[in-house]
């Protein structure tokens, strides 16, 4: 009993040790982080007002705001009362109507080919975009909301197909960002950024299909070209045989001239929007395809990232940060759905001897073999962690403490057959492994480890390389 009693000291001494130094290099970041604030604040108190005092004139309801934002600044009021103000300036600002005015883009040739019958679709277009971003409204944390308060604002000033690829290129912009700064788990990130992208492919569907409308416009007046052009024909033989009629003759030949020279201007002005049509949707296919081969790659960067969040360098197992987050969706669908579930606390036993008369090299083999043997006798929807150390926890969901047990002993059943050749001594491996589930009364995930934690040491204590249920 000594003997397990100060195995357990040493392990929660070194991780001790190294909680302390992550607490340090915290602590340091921490300081460093609380200085750069102060000084920003300090460059923010100083300057914004001069720059408000110089820029703020007349007697509207938002200057005044402005002023006394100045006011308080220069005293170094509270954060509470700047903060009020700047929610009167917003109101001030929304009240005057102050803001960017739209800027407007010339119009292309094909805009102004479209212009006549483009209005629904540009209608259509702009209440996709307004769907697009209330969904993102409804998923994002509120710091987005500036950036999606003045992309609202710019889907209202669109007037034709030119903007589109601005717009579509700022929500994807916002999904990068949005995809880099969170912190949620990577599956509902990667679950709501394929919803917004299948929303815009929708959208610029719709995009492509008026190009394709556009090329039928110009094919119907290819084939109107060509009928002109056959009754010109027409008229210019009837000329020829009324050679009786000259004055006749000479006014439909001056006609029949000027139609000529109209219909080829038409014919080049067409190949040019024809050319351009063209241009336009390569260049914009092209960009389009550029942009879903970014959002693919920042997908699987998301993902590879998470992986590596998640997972335990040595073992391949998850790591701390997985497990963590698992026991919390458990406990909550558990204390919402009563869906119970269990978990094995396994530990290598003797595990400080191995390490201290073969190596670390020989340690972390049999911590790998753990995982190697343990994985194939679990479950898909178990979660097997790195708890720290030589301690690994399986997350069995809606399992019970037999169910698990079972599993637990076949675990060990599995690593006891382990042996390692080291300089001609064979090293044996074994498991003490604690069984738990949900009880009535849990509130907390604490609770079931603990009383797992509890099982390992009654299972230490009676002669290791055996399973109880606690």
């Amino acid at each position: 009993m000594s003997s397990v009693q100060e195995e357990k000291l040493a392990v929660l001494q070194d991780q001790v040790t190294k909680l302390q130094g992550q607490k340090d290099s915290l602590l340091r970041e921490l300081d460093g982080v609380e200085e750069r604030f102060e000084r920003t604040s300090r460059l923010y108190r100083k300057y914004f007002p001069v720059i408000i005092d110089s820029i703020v004139a007349g007697d509207n309801s938002f200057s005044k705001v402005c002023r006394d934002l100045s006011a308080a600044l220069k005293k170094e009021e509270s954060d509470g009362k700047i903060e009020y103000i700047f929610e009167q300036l917003k109101t001030a600002m929304l009240k005057e109507d102050i803001g960017p005015s739209p800027v407007k883009k010339k119009k292309g040739l094909l805009s102004a080919l479209m212009k006549n019958d483009s209005g629904s679709f540009i209608d259509e277009y702009k209440q996709s975009y307004h769907d697009v971003v209330n969904n993102l409204r409804s998923t994002l944390d509120k710091k987005y909301s500036g950036k999606l308060d003045n992309l609202t604002a710019r889907i209202k000033t669109v007037q034709d197909t030119d903007d589109i690829s601005d717009i579509r290129e700022s929500v994807f912009s916002l999904v990068f960002i949005y995809i880099s700064d969170t912190n949620q788990d990577r599956d509902k990130v990667n679950a709501f950024v394929r919803e917004v992208v299948g929303k815009i492919l929708d959208i610029e569907s719709k995009v492509a299909h008026t190009y394709q409308h556009t090329d039928s416009i110009i094919q119907s007046n290819e084939g109107f070209e060509s009928v002109l052009t056959g009754q010109m024909q027409d008229l210019k033989h009837s000329s020829d045989v009324a050679s009786s009629l000259e004055s006749l003759k000479k006014q439909v030949s001056e006609r029949l001239a000027s139609i000529e020279h109209a219909l080829k201007q038409k014919q080049a002005k067409d190949a040019a929007i024809k050319d351009l049509a063209k241009k336009n949707r390569h260049s914009f296919l092209k960009g389009f395809e550029k942009l879903k081969d970014e959002l693919d790659e920042a997908t699987k960067y998301t993902e590879e990232l998470e992986k590596k969040l998640n997972q335990d360098q040595l073992t391949g197992a998850f790591n701390r940060r997985a497990y963590d987050n698992k026991m919390e969706e458990e406990m909550a669908r558990f204390l919402r759905y009563d869906s119970g579930f269990s978990i094995l606390l396994i530990d290598a036993d003797n595990f400080k001897r191995i390490n201290d008369n073969y190596g670390h090299a020989i340690g972390d083999k049999c911590l790998q073999e753990i995982i190697k043997r343990s994985i194939p006798l679990l479950r898909k929807n178990d979660m097997l962690a790195r708890y720290g150390g030589e301690e690994f926890v399986v997350i069995m969901p809606e399992t019970d403490t037999a169910g698990a047990r079972e599993v637990a002993e076949k675990i060990r059943q599995t690593i006891e057959k382990i042996e390692f050749i080291y300089k001609n001594e064979k090293v044996k491996v074994t498991v003490s492994i604690g069984v738990s589930g949900t009880q009535k009364g849990d509130t907390t995930h604490q609770q079931i480890f603990e009383r797992a934690d509890i099982a390992v040491y009654k299972a230490k204590e009676q002669g290791r390389n055996r399973v109880l249920v606690n």
